[in-house]
């Protein structure tokens, strides 16, 4: 009896322990499978990543690449921008150089040239002094004259005698005094002529000071000139009336030639 107890305890015993090795078996089954997945997983993580560095070593690979080249463009075009700005600064000082020059020459020749027409107008000024000194003479010549025929007329009007000798005398008189009006006349025309060139000499040096720009200029430094050089002077006209002042203190006025005539003539 106690022989069955004791075998039916052993049996119950060895099927709980089989159930419970049965239960390990079936959990560590379990375990293993679930590492095997978890393996798997970081397997094919582990590629995943080995196949991205490998994309990010080809991709800064040729990131180096374009840098390099880029690089060595980069230094290629700074070094000719650089040539190009040194050729360019030489070519800009040699033109500042000449533009110098040039405004000196201009200048100079303006100076010259007004000077010149200066002197012209002086002279012009003086002989029209003594334009108004010889009118005033002819005036009082003429006023003389008329005294002179007055008292003929008188004469003749009151002697019987020496008549041919006295009309002789008045005819003179009045041809002198004719003479002298005539020249006074002309004395005038004269006068006006020389203040009328006078007065286009005044306007042709304003005119020429224009043009040469020594009105812009004043005022100005050097390196403002230079950055704002005058334009060019335009073709004087060569409508202009030409004076001859003589030595004896006479004018001849030449005319101008006209400026419609055909080349060559």
């Amino acid at each position: 009896m106690k022989a069955n107890t004791v075998a039916i305890i052993f049996i119950v015993a060895c099927l709980g322990l089989g159930i419970v090795l049965w239960q390990q078996n079936q959990k560590h089954t379990e375990e293993t499978k679930t590492l095997d997945r978890t393996i798997v997983s970081y397997s094919n993580q582990v590629t995943s990543l080995d196949r991205n560095l490998a994309e990010s070593r080809l991709v800064n690979s040729t990131l180096e690449t374009n840098l390099a080249v880029t690089q060595f463009k980069a230094s290629n075009d700074l070094a000719a921008t650089q040539f190009k700005a040194s050729n360019d600064l030489a070519a800009l000082e040699a033109t500042l150089s000449m533009t110098s020059s040039n405004l000196e020459k201009s200048q100079a020749d303006a100076k010259a040239a007004l000077e010149e027409k200066d002197k012209k107008i002086a002279a012009l000024e003086s002989q029209n002094t003594e334009l108004d000194k010889e009118s005033n003479d002819l005036r009082a010549s003429i006023t003389n004259l008329e005294t002179q025929i007055q008292s003929t007329k008188q004469k003749l009007a009151a002697s019987d005698k020496d008549k041919e000798s006295l009309t002789q005398q008045l005819k003179e008189l009045i041809v002198k005094k004719a003479e002298l009006e005539k020249e006074l006349n002309d004395l005038a025309f004269l006068k006006e002529q020389v203040k009328k060139l006078k007065e286009d000499l005044s306007v042709a040096r304003r005119l020429d000071m224009i043009r040469r720009g020594i009105y812009d200029a004043i005022g100005q430094k050097g390196a403002e000139r230079l950055m704002h050089p005058p334009q060019s002077a335009p073709p004087a006209a060569t409508n202009t009336l030409d004076v001859e002042i003589r030595q004896d203190g006479g004018v001849k006025i030449k005319s101008p030639a006209p400026t419609n005539a055909p080349p060559g003539q």
